[in-house]
């Protein structure tokens, strides 16, 4: 079987942006670091509000954090990730559902973490699980962290997912949020893991699974 799932939300709560940012305020600059976040509160406060779109203000952070990372290089980034698993990414991992997904790995299962997380990253935890990661791709030169293809979202993750495996469906897909609705309808077991409003309404309409509840979250 193919397994896909989303990352933020759906896998863990932990955000590989601060994770970088930390990093760079314990290791570059504390002043760097604080004036990046000085200037992101504003639209945090907006996009927790609702004010804004959440799922775009995150994707903008991916963009905008890299340049806080000085003499960017491979090695370097790989410093980033083991701070960020340990601080982030799998420290406040979703448990049930990492045993989940440690199920379909044992019984043989393909499984994939989509993502517009940095694929070096996501790769990173996707391994602590056995399954792989399909982030977004990044370079290094001059001492610069970008990326080499757009952040996928929405329907554009769907169609990368499908382009990457070279299939038109797949037999699970697990997701958060609206955001993510196109990828579950690609699948033949779509599961709405701790689901936002919009896409509750959505699994209950159509009868997906429904894993966990924000409101006991």
């Amino acid at each position: 079987m193919i397994v896909v799932s989303d990352f933020n939300g759906t896998l863990s709560h932990g955000s590989p942006v601060l994770g970088l940012v930390d990093w760079v305020g314990e290791n570059q600059s504390k002043f760097r670091r604080n004036l990046y976040m000085a200037k992101i509160a504003p639209s945090w406060f907006l996009a927790k509000r609702g004010l804004i779109d959440w799922n775009k203000w995150v994707m903008d952070l991916f963009i905008s954090c890299m340049p806080m990372l000085k003499n960017a290089t491979p090695e370097l980034f790989e410093d980033v990730i083991a701070y960020t698993m340990e601080h982030q990414l799998w420290r406040k991992r979703r448990l049930d559902m990492i045993e989940r997904i440690r199920g379909h790995v044992q019984q043989g299962d393909d499984v994939y973490i989509a993502t517009g997380m940095w694929q070096p990253t996501v790769a990173h935890f996707a391994a602590h699980i056995g399954a792989k990661g399909l982030g977004t791709e990044i370079k290094f030169e001059n001492g610069r962290m970008s990326l080499t293809e757009p952040i996928a979202h929405g329907q554009a993750k769907a169609d990368k997912i499908k382009k990457r495996l070279g299939v038109e469906r797949v037999d699970v897909a697990y997701g958060d949020t609206s955001a993510d609705i196109p990828m579950l309808e690609m699948a033949e077991r779509p599961v709405a893991v701790y689901p936002d409003e919009t896409l509750k309404s959505v699994a209950l309409a159509r009868g997906w699974e429904i894993f966990g509840d924000r409101v006991d979250d």
